[in-house]
């Protein structure tokens, strides 16, 4: 039994320390950071050819330059969200880890759970106490 234990509590250290690491956050900012761009210069390509008889010789690039952005948004968003699935997978197995230690027994987490009275009901308690 303690080398299983030492065992899990090695595990959870390593998945602990991986657990820390959210890739995915950045990635969904990128992502959204990229689509709001790709919609703005949608919008002024769209203007170009509606405004033009012609589309200006800077309308190419800036188009080739929206899909890569589109394309990148999209692509961008497929591995945050794969970065997601694995992040919660290494979390529920660090909490399956700490559940197995004895880590968050409940009877040891009452103290740290319960709320602590809002400052109305505290001054209300003085109040009723005349402290």
């Amino acid at each position: 039994m303690p080398q299983d234990r030492a065992a899990l509590e090695e595990e959870l250290q390593r998945l602990a320390a991986g657990a820390r690491e959210r890739r995915s956050v950045d990635g969904f900012a990128r992502a959204a950071l990229e689509g709001f761009l790709w919609a703005l210069l949608g919008g002024v390509c769209g203007k170009l050819v509606w405004d033009s008889a012609k589309p200006p010789p800077f309308f190419w690039p800036l188009l080739l330059l929206d899909l890569l952005l589109l394309w990148d948004a999209a692509r961008g968003y497929l591995q945050a969200r794969a970065d997601l699935r694995r992040e919660l997978r290494l979390e529920a197995r660090v909490r399956e880890l700490r559940q197995q230690l004895g880590i968050d027994q409940p009877q040891y987490l009452e103290g740290v759970t319960s709320p602590s009275p809002s400052r109305a009901e505290a001054k209300a308690g003085a109040l009723e106490t005349g402290t």
